[in-house]
């Protein structure tokens, strides 16, 4: 009895499993699933000090170096910049993203009294390793105080799963834009009724325009940016081009990249002032009659145009 005793309790002393302390799940798939996915390096730099006329377009006032570290891909969501400076909020119209000439977010307005302005991206990813460089542009409103100076700083970046860090250079009063001098002319985008109902081939006639400048200044137009408020996809428009009199007056792209297509004329279209001059957009279609085709210039600066001083 007594033996039987003693063997029960050694069984259960001593040959129960041994708890180990609790470790980390540190496989591949555990990590993956949940530490973030790509790391986001951030090099924010103010543009220099100098003056801006009111009604100026496409002014830089931020500078972002993105990269991406080799963990992962980064898709960026939201880009949160700041005006600052002794100006008024209301001395820009609109602020907005340009990566490699294209325009990829919306043209916002600075609402907030703080100066603040959320940039929705769209379509925006940096692959692993890579660097990528984006500019932060803005358009000044013909009415702008002048004497005003404005300033833009970097706020977040919001990239969906990815750690960002931000560096920035506080930029002082000294890099701050001020605007000067006479407003700048301006250019009006009208459109115009096709002729014809647009047909499946080639150098087909896609959307009907007019470039109008004010009185104030000749222009050199640089390029222009469609956006497609129709249904038809990027295969469906080829080798777009922008004709003027029966030729071609632009370079050819081969298709547009999302709904947007910028294209540049070759070489600069030269736009005198109190001129109304008439242009179409051509493209080989290779959509089907239930794709539809609505080509607009989505925001002013969409038309890249530098004023012409004595010519």
């Amino acid at each position: 009895m007594l033996t039987s005793i003693i063997i029960a309790y050694y069984l259960q002393q001593f040959s129960q499993p041994i708890s180990l302390p609790h470790r980390t799940d540190q496989s591949p798939r555990h990590i993956q699933s949940v530490h973030p996915r790509g790391r986001l390096t951030v090099e924010a730099d103010a543009a220099g000090s100098v003056s801006v006329p009111p009604g100026a377009q496409r002014v830089e006032m931020l500078r972002l170096i993105l990269t991406a570290d080799c963990s992962g891909d980064v898709n960026i969501n939201t880009i949160s910049v700041q005006r600052r400076g002794l100006g008024a909020n209301s001395d820009i119209m609109s602020v907005y993203v340009v990566q490699r000439g294209r325009r990829i977010t919306r043209a916002r307005s600075i609402a907030r009294k703080d100066g603040s302005v959320d940039l929705n991206v769209r379509r925006f990813r940096i692959p692993a390793c890579q660097v990528e460089e984006v500019t932060i542009l803005a358009d000044f409103s013909p009415d702008a105080s002048l004497a005003g100076e404005h300033r833009f700083a970097l706020r977040a970046i919001e990239a969906a799963g990815s750690t960002v860090r931000i560096n920035q250079r506080i930029a002082a009063r000294a890099t701050a834009r001020r605007t000067s001098g006479r407003a700048v002319g301006q250019i009006a985008v009208e459109y115009l009724r096709l002729t014809r109902r647009v047909r499946f081939g080639a150098r087909q006639i896609v959307s009907r325009f007019t470039l109008q400048a004010d009185s104030r200044d000749n222009h050199l137009v640089r390029a222009i940016t469609f956006t497609n408020n129709g249904s038809a996809s990027e295969a469906d428009l080829q080798n777009l081009y922008i004709g003027f009199r029966n030729r071609r007056i632009s370079t050819l792209i081969p298709q547009m990249r999302g709904d947007t297509v910028r294209i540049e004329f070759d070489p600069p279209f030269f736009l005198k002032k109190n001129h109304k001059l008439k242009f179409s957009l051509r493209a080989d279609v290779r959509a089907s009659r239930s794709h539809t085709i609505q080509f607009v210039v989505e925001e002013p600066a969409d038309v890249e145009a530098t004023p012409v001083v004595g010519r």
